[in-house]
């Protein structure tokens, strides 16, 4: 493992070193989770912060519906409503469509696509962009819906402590009160998720690649299962266990930084 000598495939690219068929692969994935897990963060926090604050509220009645629907949603079914919707629906409409699957455009954009529409040449930044956005948004609400769940219930909880009722006592504005007094503490059951989406930012989305037809690591450990190829299947378990190792450690490293009540003497 430390040399990158992990054999050679046996079935999907039969001698080929696997260092190069991961290596490969690993490109598309980091840019589809990474995507993914940014912008869930973005829209998740803040949701989870609002609904917190304004318990009960018009809004908050829409997240909570949102965030149910989210997790009760079957990740498969919602990315092929997602293709026939934004890929075929649209084409028939005279609408500008995005690609169905890929990671890049293999020959020049057809009329119509919104490749076309943005003069993209295949295998630019613009191409791969474009070609992320359907997948991105399937695992984007898939991760929004639980993780600004858990900011909620988090915020909730530490909003009826004592110490924020003390805050607010003494004056301070709710801005403060909530950003500095409250946030810190609720997020730390939400950092215990979001550290082990790490092993998953290598390891990709099993199903969601699939679907998409996306060249990733989760697609590649899908292909190779199927046909057996244990070499590639045993580098990418051995290297997803080391990575959730890795992110026990940085969660309690990142439990110091977030939760005022831990102190080194």
């Amino acid at each position: 493992i430390i040399r990158f000598d992990w054999g050679t495939s046996w079935r999907m690219a039969q001698g080929q070193p696997v260092f190069n068929i991961v290596q490969s692969r690993l490109g598309n994935t980091l840019l589809l989770m990474t995507t993914a897990t940014v912008v869930s963060l973005i829209v998740a926090i803040p949701i989870g912060i609002y609904s917190a604050v304004n318990q009960y509220s018009r809004l908050d009645y829409a997240f909570t519906t949102f965030s149910f629907f989210g997790s009760a949603m079957p990740v498969f079914w919602f990315g092929l409503m997602m293709i026939l919707v934004f890929a075929y629906s649209f084409k028939n409409w005279g609408l500008p469509y995005l690609p169905s699957g890929g990671s890049i455009s293999v020959r020049a954009p057809q009329v119509g696509s919104v490749l076309a529409m943005l003069n993209a040449t295949p295998g630019s930044l613009v191409d791969r962009v474009v070609h992320i956005i359907l997948p991105a948004t399937v695992l984007s609400l898939l991760y929004m819906a639980g993780w600004s769940r858990f900011t909620r219930t988090s915020m909730l909880e530490v909003l009826r402590q004592d110490y924020v009722r003390t805050a607010r006592a003494k004056g301070l504005i709710e801005r403060v009160v909530i950003t500095k007094h409250a946030l810190r503490n609720a997020l730390i059951p939400l950092i215990t998720i979001v550290v082990f989406q790490i092993p998953g930012i290598f390891g990709g989305a099993i199903l969601t690649e699939t679907i998409f037809s996306y060249p990733g690591i989760g697609r590649l450990y899908f292909d190779a299962l199927g046909v057996s190829d244990w070499p590639i299947v045993m580098v990418l378990l051995f290297i997803t266990a080391v990575l959730v190792v890795i992110a026990t450690l940085l969660r309690d490293i990142l439990y110091t930084i977030v939760d005022p009540r831990i102190r080194f003497s």
